[in-house]
């Protein structure tokens, strides 16, 4: 699943996309998102996305900050 479906009004290139998409898949692994149309999908991808456009794009890292911030609520 490409994070780009949920990607609106910003621009990333092409490594930055990647790097978000793996990070997004790691996390539906680890939360055992199976189903696409999950809501919780749509969560996870905009705490990505988020996270991409304030400067953290190293997949480990936001895997950890996404992964954390659920565990928090």
């Amino acid at each position: 699943m490409t994070i780009g479906k949920y990607i609106s009004g910003a621009t990333f290139g092409p490594e930055a996309i990647e790097d978000m998409t793996a990070a997004l898949e790691r996390i539906r692994a680890i939360l055992k998102l199976e189903y696409p149309d999950d809501p919780l999908i749509e969560v996870v991808a905009k705490k990505v996305i988020s996270l991409a456009s304030q400067g953290t794009v190293n997949p480990k890292e936001i895997e950890r900050l996404v992964i954390a911030d659920i565990k928090h609520r």
